[in-house]
């Protein structure tokens, strides 16, 4: 088959046309994929941060409630709370005669 060389310059044209087109879309893709890539790998950077945040949260948190421990013990102590006659006056309070009496409907 013959073909004019104006034809063949146009079909020539097109096709480099679309080669462009292919080229300009891998790199658009690609650049896509590397700003997916980016966006995944700084997720994940927060994330570590997120977790290392918490984590010293929940030390602080533990520590803190160790010392209400032991200063709430420390304050039983001093005001007398954890004296053994206490737990059998607590007996006493269940059977006294003189407890009131709830009224039933």
């Amino acid at each position: 088959m013959i073909i004019r060389r104006s034809t063949y310059n146009r079909l020539v044209a097109r096709a480099d046309a679309y080669g462009q087109d292919a080229r300009t879309a891998r790199r658009s893709e690609q650049s896509a994929h590397n700003e997916v890539a980016r966006q995944v790998a700084l997720a994940e950077v927060r994330q570590a941060d997120h977790d290392r945040t918490v984590a010293g949260m929940a030390a602080d948190l533990a520590a803190a409630e160790r010392r209400a421990d032991l200063l709430q013990k420390a304050y039983d102590n001093a005001v007398g709370l954890d004296d053994p006659a206490l737990d059998l006056g607590a007996h006493w309070q269940q059977r006294r005669e003189d407890k009131p009496q709830a009224v039933k409907p």
